[in-house]
């Protein structure tokens, strides 16, 4: 992912996954990614979130590019959950779109957990291009 200057921001090269508490709305450093796809590295993270296999105390996951934010992924809905997913621009909501998952010290985009995350969540095409959103259609999703 190259963020170099958008909209008037000159951006770094460090990366950051947090974590925000469900409980508390405490902040938590996940990860800090220096080598890979940061991306790829948060997709896999967010479909790990979403199937409830990391980040179990977490509301939402952000991915931030030295102080800006990047993305943001939330699950909302009391019965029917929706996975939203936000961006910071144009650019890096293509950059989701296009990109697959990484794993900690694993450098090649590969399919991880999209199929099981495909075969819970739906797509929902939305009107914002720097949205991204998702269904629980299997109603698994613990309260």
């Amino acid at each position: 992912m190259k963020y170099k200057y958008i909209m008037g921001s000159y951006w770094s090269s460090d990366f950051y996954i947090y974590t925000r508490n469900t409980d508390d709305d405490k902040w938590n450093l996940a990860v800090e990614l220096k080598e890979g796809n940061p991306m790829s590295r948060f997709k896999h993270e967010v479909y790990a979130h979403a199937l409830q296999k990391r980040h179990d105390t977490a509301k939402a996951l952000y991915l931030y590019c030295g102080y800006s934010r990047v993305a943001k992924a939330i699950i909302e809905g009391d019965d029917v959950k929706y996975l939203v997913i936000s961006f910071c621009s144009e650019e890096a909501s293509k950059e989701w779109d296009d990109c697959q998952e990484q794993m900690d010290k694993v450098y090649v985009d590969v399919v991880w957990l999209e199929r099981p995350f495909l075969n819970s969540w739906v797509y929902h095409v939305e009107e914002n291009f720097l949205i991204r959103k998702y269904q629980n259609f299997k109603m698994d999703m613990k309260k």
